[in-house]
């Protein structure tokens, strides 16, 4: 730290005082002793400028080439980047050493930047139950105007959340020639197609506007301009490292090969390779510009491609070898020149947040986003913390992006807060694929389309709707209202009509008769949410329908179905993944009275509940389960019993196989991870599994009996799709019944 003093004490001191010490004033010591640069020993040092490039994965091989340039004892004077080259440029321009720049590039989530929905431990109780419902996360956007097309597939809020995160805590800079290195990115003004350079204002928005790919990340809007990718005007920036004042340049290119005739075959094909074109032509321009005393750094990336993130090891060595190939011509630049000051990681004096102010263009109420981020005044401005406030912010739902800002004001830190609306009273639809196949008697499928509307009021109310067509079929509405700004108590008004086949089975699990279910219910709900972990809720359905037979013998060919019943439920939810979570808790219980005096079938009470824990160890997941269920009085009607069978409910037996009004259940699941998540930017997820069950089903009169239960198990391959789970499995239980399933996306 003393060091650090000194050196920071003797740039100050020479710059106040060359001017009297180059005139010999004060009759002091002789200017060479003080001042370096002014002693007639040789000619100046040259300025050196690193300029580095455009490349999608392939810039994080810019880390190695900086490594190398500091075992050789070389560091630039300026430094200028586009795109990737632009984010590694900037956090060395900033003060990160090599070291610290491949430690932060290994610690991206890159899964997370190029899907960024929120963590779910962010969303409110009732996104979560959304989530769970309909996995789908295909959509797009609607209005009164039609259909919405985003400005780019992937939001940048996880991106602008992880370049604040490794960027030294620092407001506005009004000149990046103030950085520990001078900085220059480079962007494209859509509208003119012309390069804009970026000398000044917030280091990670800079940075950000360099890498905005278009169709990939949406456009950022910069002191009036729209701008996107640098590469598209400026690939390789060498020019603006002149204008600068660079003397020599060390260029490093990361260059993507053209695809070969034989491999364009798709209008996908063509557009990427007219892109290419494009960038490979101003390359060309700025490299035609370099001189003998100038390095072209070219790196071979191989097989690696720009959208392989998950290499970085491989692509930092390829920067490193690069670089190392012109050690002998590289060596002249070396010289002893003041130590440099790098950044520690933790050691930035982050200020304290005086005041907070939220510019929000949403219909939200402003005391809902203050009660996400009101903890941060008082508290040093750490990203960590900022971060996790804005993300709660984000998970509400109506945002493009959230983002902040510092604000000096008579000696204040303060943070500005601004949350974008996506599109004023738009909504989104997404949609699903539901297939259930048993490879034997059931092969059930259907397409699901889910709306859910913009945010209504203030409190965040909304409408959300359903339709499901195929062999399960649905249309479901439901008006879902905040009573208070603290998205507390509740009251939903929902209906719906189904159509969908019930089947009854033999002891010996044949298929005897098909019933066609159709009906219709209405229900009122009110409750209390308790924060973003559980719900209380208590509501009276009302509905009726027919089921008719339509395939096979039974005792009836109709039945009637009647419902007027008074449901209460609880829920808590802590899984980080509804569907293959690696932590968390989730619990539920449901009362059921079924009231013949508001037009149900019967009088009668059932009472059940669930709870799921998981707990991961690396790629390792143990899930444990168990669900009973009893009836306390009455005799349940047909379409109020509980049903048993299929994939992790006794595997082996066909889907809801089982039914009486007592049941139970319990399951122990392995599943492994196949692939780390930092390997599945532009995949999917793959787990291997295996699960052991036990369960079974009773009548009313004789209670759930945990001594008299079937065995069974599982083995499946699944993935983690954008439809939502699928599973190929195989269960067994016992007395010789087993099973195949295929299962995609919510289950009917």
């Amino acid at each position: 730290m003393l060091q650090v003093a000194a050196f920071n004490w003797w740039k100050t001191w020479r710059k106040s005082w060359r001017p009297l010490l180059a005139a010999g004033g004060l009759g002091l010591l002789p200017c060479a002793a003080l001042c370096d640069d002014l002693a007639p020993a040789g000619p100046p040092r040259p300025k050196i400028a690193l300029v580095l490039s455009g490349g999608g994965a392939l810039g994080l091989a810019h880390v190695g080439a900086v490594q190398e340039l500091e075992r050789l004892g070389i560091r630039p004077d300026m430094i200028v980047g586009t795109s990737m080259g632009a984010v590694v440029g900037g956090l060395y321009a900033s003060g990160l050493n090599g070291a610290q720049l491949e430690a932060a590039v290994e610690d991206v989530n890159w899964a997370g930047v190029f899907s960024p929905e929120p963590d779910r431990d962010k969303l409110t109780f009732r996104q979560k139950q959304q989530q769970a419902d309909f996995p789908g996360t295909a959509g797009l956007g609607v209005s009164a105007a039609g259909i919405l097309l985003p400005t780019g597939a992937v939001s940048d809020q996880m991106l602008m959340k992880e370049l604040r995160r490794f960027t030294p805590v620092r407001t506005r800079i009004d000149d990046f020639d103030d950085l520990a290195i001078p900085f220059r990115a480079v962007a494209t003004d859509i509208a003119t197609g012309e390069a804009v350079v970026l000398g000044s204002g917030e280091l990670p928005m800079a940075m950000r506007a360099s890498i905005s790919l278009p169709g990939v990340f949406p456009a950022v809007g910069m002191d009036g301009k729209l701008l996107v990718d640098g590469g598209l005007a400026a690939n390789i920036p060498i020019s603006v490292a002149r204008d600068m004042g660079a003397d020599v340049v060390i260029a490093v290119w990361t260059p993507s090969d053209l695809l070969s005739g034989s491999e364009i075959g798709s209008v996908v094909d063509v557009l990427s390779q007219t892109v290419s074109l494009l960038i490979l032509a101003n390359e060309r321009a700025e490299i035609a510009t370099l001189t003998s005393r100038d390095f072209l750094i070219r790196v071979d990336t191989g097989d690696i491609g720009p959208a392989d993130f998950n290499r970085s090891d491989d692509l930092i060595e390829t920067g490193r070898v690069a670089m190392a190939s012109e050690t002998a011509r590289l060596a002249g630049l070396a010289e002893e020149r003041p130590p440099v000051v790098y950044a520690e990681s933790g050691t930035e004096t982050a200020p304290v947040i005086s005041f907070i102010r939220i510019e929000n263009t949403s219909r939200l109420d402003q005391s809902l986003l203050e009660g996400k981020v009101i903890g941060l005044v008082g508290k040093p401005a750490e990203t960590a913390r900022i971060d996790e406030a804005l993300d709660r912010i984000y998970a509400l739902g109506p945002f493009e992006s959230v983002d902040y800002a510092y604000e000096e004001s008579e000696g204040q830190t303060g943070l500005i807060v601004r949350a974008v609306d996506r599109v004023p009273d738009a909504g989104r639809v997404r949609f699903g694929l539901i297939v259930e196949n048993d490879f034997n008697t059931e092969s059930d499928a259907a397409v699901s389309v889910d709306f859910r509307s913009a945010v209504l009021d203030s409190y965040g109310s909304e409408i959300q709707a359903r339709a499901t067509i195929g062999d399960f079929n649905e249309i479901a509405g439901e008006y879902f209202r905040f009573l208070d700004p603290s998205q507390n108590w509740f009251t939903a008004v929902r209906g719906e009509i189904q159509n969908r086949p019930v089947n009854v089975y033999s002891q010996r699990g044949f298929k005897e008769a098909g019933f066609d279910l159709t009906y219709g219910l209405a229900a009122l709900d009110g409750g209390y949410q308790f924060g973003n972990i559980g719900e209380v809720r208590l509501g009276v359905e009302l509905g009726t329908g027919r089921a008719k037979l339509n395939e096979g013998f039974a005792p009836f060919a109709e039945v009637d179905v009647d419902i007027g019943r008074l449901v209460a439920t609880g829920a808590y939810d802590t899984l980080d993944d509804p569907f293959f979570p690696r932590d968390g808790l989730r619990a539920g219980a449901r009362w059921v009275q079924g009231l013949t005096a508001i037009g149900d079938n019967a009088d009668f009470q059932t009472v059940s509940g669930s709870v799921l824990s998981a707990n991961s160890h690396g790629p390792n997941t143990l899930i444990g389960a168990l669900a009973a269920g009893q009836s306390l009085n009455g005799t349940a009607p047909l379409d109020a019993l509980y049903r048993v069978g299929g994939l992790f409910s006794l595997s082996g037996y066909r889907k809801e196989e089982l039914t009486d009004e007592n049941f139970l259940t319990a399951q122990l699941i392995y599943r492994r991870q196949l692939l780390g998540d930092s390997q599945q930017i532009f995949g999917v997820p793959l787990f291997v599994g295996g699960s052991v069950e036990f369960g079974d089903v009773w009548p009313g009169s004789t209670g759930v009996d945990a001594g008299d239960v079937r065995f069974g198990g599982s083995a499946f391959v699944a993935a983690s799709t954008a439809f939502g789970p699928v599973y190929l499995a195989f269960g067994r239980s016992e007395g010789g019944r087993q099973s195949a399933y295929l299962l995609i996306g919510r289950t009917f």
